[in-house]
């Protein structure tokens, strides 16, 4: 038997034009997502999330903090992770999905706020809205304070 209670897990909100990326998953739950996944084990969360990014985008993004943590399950069957969020930017918007996804889209606060963007599927699993809008002020936040 073993002591494992929970996976880690990492996934970085990369912005750009004021814009989020997500990724449109093909397993379950089929939402949009930011780009992540779990982690080895004894990976350092934060070169993780570098991988997982590389992995499904081919993107390179330049990580600046953490947006938020969270813990619970993200799919029906699936064992409960504890999730770092982290928030990035990144100067190229040139994707190379993985077979993980189908497709990608640049989404506005607005769009997300709206529910124009389905982060969530119908039994509440995937991203909540208000991660991505508390991811949105924290970018913003991080932005006003660099342009000083």
């Amino acid at each position: 038997m073993s002591d494992l209670t929970h996976r880690v897990a990492a996934a970085v909100y990369i912005f750009r034009d004021d814009r989020v990326l997500l990724l449109k998953r093909v397993a379950p739950p089929q939402t949009l997502a930011p780009p992540g996944g779990r982690l080895e084990i004894g990976e350092d969360p934060l070169h993780g999330a570098l991988r997982e990014v590389q992995e499904e985008t081919g993107l390179t993004p330049e990580i600046f903090g953490v947006a938020q943590t969270w813990f619970g399950v993200y799919a029906n069957g699936a064992s409960p992770i504890l999730c770092i969020n982290y928030l990035a930017t990144c100067d190229s918007s040139e994707l190379h999905l993985s077979n993980e996804h189908s497709a990608f889209v640049w989404a506005t606060k607005y769009e997300i706020e709206a529910g124009h963007i389905r982060t969530q599927d119908e039994y509440g699993h995937g991203y909540r809205a208000h991660s991505f809008v508390e991811a949105f002020e924290k970018y913003e936040a991080w932005t006003a304070i660099a342009k000083r």
